[in-house]
């Protein structure tokens, strides 16, 4: 009869000392910000965080996505007039427990960030390779540690529509919006966050010993 092996649960996460620290550290300071400076972005702090994207991995290591900078002010009100459009029908059309969830979060349609940010970053897959969705998530994860390194806030947001962004960006036709990463200097200060483990990890099969 199978038998799960006990481990002993940590309350917490320790992270060892050295490189992975440093890591560990920049992984609970990012956190999702809905708030921006104005203040102006170096050009070659966005290059580097765009790089690092590129370095992740994917599958056959394609690269299957395209990064769609936007700073053109009036392209950035256009992009948030058609998201705030979007989710305001998405939040009217939402089970009743989807929209308790986002007024608990304060998650509203309203999407100042998309004009106050001085960049948007637009993910685009490419549909035509293999793997090109997960590819670009990881590219982003990449991406928003790079910006927190860098001193920058980042958040990962995905309209509730993202179709009308083919015609802005003059997208091709094997090409698909996955998110939209505003980059810019927090308005906001959060606390860092720590790790949850807890009901999360189990050895051998789901619902076994738990780490």
């Amino acid at each position: 009869m199978w038998t799960a092996h006990l481990h002993p649960r940590p309350t917490a996460l320790s992270a060892p000392a050295g490189g992975f620290e440093m890591l560990y550290d920049l992984m609970k300071r990012r956190r999702s910000v809905r708030k921006y400076s104005s203040k102006a972005v170096p050009r070659e702090k966005l290059l580097r965080i765009l790089q690092a994207g590129t370095l992740a991995p994917s599958g056959a290591d394609q690269r299957p996505y395209v990064y769609v900078v936007v700073d053109n002010p009036e392209l950035k009100r256009r992009i948030r007039e058609e998201c705030e459009a979007a989710d305001r029908a998405y939040h009217q059309r939402a089970p009743r427990w989807m929209r308790k969830w986002l007024a608990s979060k304060e998650i509203t349609p309203e999407k100042p960030f998309l004009t106050e940010a001085p960049y948007l970053v637009v993910v685009v897959g490419e549909t035509d390779k293999p793997y090109w969705l997960a590819s670009a998530w990881v590219s982003i994860a990449y991406m928003i540690l790079a910006a927190e390194e860098e001193g920058l806030a980042t958040l990962t947001y995905t309209p509730a529509k993202m179709s009308f962004l083919r015609e802005l960006l003059n997208l091709a036709e094997n090409h698909q919006p996955v998110a939209i990463i505003p980059v810019g200097y927090a308005g906001e200060k959060l606390p860092a966050k720590e790790a949850r483990i807890e009901g999360k990890i189990f050895y051998n099969r789901f619902g076994g010993a738990e780490a």
